[in-house]
């Protein structure tokens, strides 16, 4: 892979959603975001539901802070994490959004102009190549091993 960081996490079962969610939270302001899964539209709603539990979490930060700074903060966050949007449609130019999540087969047909990939699924070492080709210098590739 040429110029990308790469980084290995365990996530947990079924299928780690609350970690990914949690690592995807690190990354929502670097720009877009694809997912490789075997089953994108499983995904989907496990990992929607864990990223408003995030949200929530902030909201509840938000209301009991006095911090006027904390609270700006909080509210950039809020309203970025509440409106990032999710989709299992590719490719990317016909369905705007912020995170995509595609099996192999769709990562290969149309590889993805994004700052995050992550691997949640078994991928040969060529075609994720392949998959990468179009990802800007020093973009991050994380493998997920589900544990």
């Amino acid at each position: 892979m040429h110029n990308l960081i790469r980084e290995e996490h365990s996530f947990g079962a079924n299928p780690g959603t609350k970690d990914l969610a949690r690592h995807l939270y690190t990354r929502m302001f670097c720009g877009k975001v694809v997912i490789v899964v075997s089953n994108p539209a499983a995904l989907l709603p496990a990992l929607r539901k864990q990223w408003l539990k995030l949200a929530r979490k902030n909201k509840k930060e938000l209301a009991s802070t006095l911090d006027a700074v904390r609270i700006d903060e909080l509210n950039e966050l809020i309203v970025r994490m509440l409106t990032l949007q999710f989709t299992t449609k590719w490719p990317a130019i016909d369905y705007p959004a912020d995170v995509y999540i595609v099996t192999v087969e769709q990562l290969l047909e149309w590889a993805p102009d994004c700052r995050t990939l992550y691997v949640a699924c078994d991928i040969a070492p060529e075609r994720l190549h392949v998959g990468t080709s179009w990802m800007r210098r020093e973009g991050l590739v994380v493998f997920c091993k589900l544990t």
